[in-house]
């Protein structure tokens, strides 16, 4: 869990792919892409404890794969900048109470098979929407020509409310 969101802040794709599941490497690589993150793990509040498991077989009976749902409360900071190195999310100073519920994914067929993080459960509750969203761009500069005749447009709709 900790390996894997350093690997994340620290933009290290070759042990992002060794500690997280096909599924959850490009989740968790889109959700850094042309950002920095600065994460430190801080302490843990309660042990991590399990709270489901299951295993299932897939395609045929030789091909296992089990899973387990861990509880963390920890501490962790968080800070999120743009490409441009400004604040989007978070503060590297302030360290805040985390609760998660992470899964983690074992292909318990394979004998040197290891345990994986495969994703996070998220509440109803909470937005969807994390970081994504706060992202900077260029503003296209507005020809002066399409404002003119936006501006008469407006002009002329105007007068035939008159």
């Amino acid at each position: 869990y900790i390996k894997a969101h350093q690997a994340l802040a620290d933009l290290d794709e070759d042990e992002m792919r060794r500690l997280v599941t096909e599924k959850c490497f490009p989740e968790m690589m889109y959700m850094a892409d042309k950002k920095t993150i600065r994460w430190k793990y801080i302490k843990t509040i309660e042990p991590p404890r399990v709270v489901h498991a299951r295993h299932a077989d897939i395609i045929s009976k030789d091909n296992m794969f089990g899973q387990l749902t861990v509880r963390f409360h920890s501490q962790q900071t968080l800070a999120v900048y743009d490409r441009f190195g400004r604040l989007i999310y978070g503060n590297e100073n302030v360290v805040k109470d985390v609760l998660e519920y992470c899964v983690f994914e074992k292909h318990i067929s394979n004998l040197y098979g290891t345990w994986r993080l495969h994703g996070k459960i998220i509440p109803d509750w909470k937005s969807q929407d994390g970081i994504q969203g706060l992202l900077t761009y260029r503003v296209p500069p507005v020809v002066e020509e399409e404002a003119d005749e936006e501006a008469e447009q407006v002009a002329e709709e105007a007068n035939k409310k008159k």
